[in-house]
């Protein structure tokens, strides 16, 4: 006799698990149901202003450690850069003048000396490179301003934001003194919705980034000091013999003004009697500090010193015959006359040296010595 019968003969465990869900396919369908975004809501506008300590910090941000810090790294970049471009330029042009040096003392007739011939195969290799270099520096300047002009736009763009919250708080207690005298009956619709910090604060650096997309080259780096500068450098170690500077007009045409400079002498700067002494000490300036207004240039200590002794700190500017008023403020170290300065010292030590040369080769050991004016 059998043990079971037909109908209730033994199941294997394939057979009995047979339709119902596994434990590894449930637990690969819940794992899929985690995987999958959540469905966020939509996105609802804030229904009350900031208070005044979520105001202040949000004033706070834009003058923070890190972007005084930020700031600062910017103003290294373009003092390194300025300092790269008028140095690769000064190699090229003290070569230059080395070079003209050997062929004034060979003459036409005589021949080539060893150091002749490596001086002309530095300057060829100098001006294959260095046009190149200056052009990969001029174009790492304006990326500079152009980040310090974002971060003074980021600045204004908190201080928009800023004051548009100042107005929709202003709209909030209005409409909290009209609810009350219309004893809550305002309907919804007329209720002023209040826009989100972080919206206002993308649509004012949205418009200044555009403001700023749309200027011109001129715009955006001829009337930038910083640029400026640099520009001044980079024209000071090419044109050593004080040439004037093109009008920052021409500077971004494709010869960079220099060919159109002595076409119009109205767009140019005016070619000055560089003075390398102070009109107050009467020394030889060691800081030179110039006026932006007037550009007039000063010994640093002398003008400050100057300054503190007049009234409200401010005077009119002590250069014979200039009647512009500065003040402090005003004045900016000048690293392109301080190159002009030691360029002077170090030609007339030059020439001190040529003419005891010349009283020994005449005289034999002479004692008589020149001193610089």
């Amino acid at each position: 006799m059998p043990l079971l019968s037909g109908s209730r003969r033994l199941q294997s465990a394939a057979e009995r698990n047979r339709g119902r869900p596994s434990a590894t396919s449930s637990s690969h369908s819940q794992s899929q149901r985690r995987d999958e975004p959540a469905e966020l809501p939509e996105y609802e506008p804030p229904t009350f202003p900031l208070d005044a300590e979520r105001r202040r910090a949000l004033s706070q941000l834009s003058s923070s450690k890190d972007a005084r810090k930020y700031e600062q790294q910017l103003d290294k970049s373009i003092e390194l850069l300025s300092a790269s471009v008028s140095g690769l330029n000064d190699r090229l042009s003290e070569r230059r003048e080395a070079l003209q040096k050997y062929r004034e003392k060979r003459g036409q007739d005589g021949d080539k000396s060893d150091q002749e011939r490596a001086q002309e195969k530095a300057v060829l290799m100098l001006e294959r490179t260095v046009p190149q270099l200056t052009d990969e520096c001029d174009h790492a300047v304006r990326g500079v301003v152009d980040l310090k002009m974002e971060l003074d736009d980021s600045r204004k763009a908190f201080k928009d934001m800023e004051r548009q919250i100042e107005v929709e708080l202003a709209r909030a207690a209005q409409r909290r003194s009209d609810r009350a005298d219309d004893d809550d009956d305002m309907p919804d619709a007329n209720i002023p919705a209040v826009t989100g910090p972080l919206q206002l604060l993308k649509e004012a650096k949205e418009k200044a980034a555009a403001d700023y997309a749309a200027m011109g080259l001129y715009q955006k780096y001829g009337l930038n000091n910083d640029y400026i500068g640099f520009k001044r450098l980079w024209h000071d170690s090419i044109e050593r013999d004080g040439k004037p500077l093109p009008d920052a007009s021409r500077w971004f045409t494709e010869n960079g003004g220099r060919d159109e400079a002595d076409d119009d002498e109205d767009l140019i700067i005016a070619e000055e009697h560089v003075d390398i002494r102070c009109p107050l000490s009467m020394g030889v300036m060691q800081d030179p500090y110039t006026s932006r207004k007037c550009k007039h240039t000063f010994e640093k200590s002398s003008i400050v010193e100057f300054l503190r002794s007049q009234r409200g700190g401010r005077a009119r500017c002590p250069q014979t015959g200039c009647r512009e008023e500065i003040t402090i403020s005003d004045f900016q170290p000048d690293h392109v006359m301080l190159r002009r300065i030691k360029r002077r010292l170090a030609a007339q030590q030059a020439s001190m040296a040529d003419d005891e040369d010349d009283d020994t080769g005449l005289d034999g050991d002479s004692d008589v010595k020149m001193t610089p004016d």
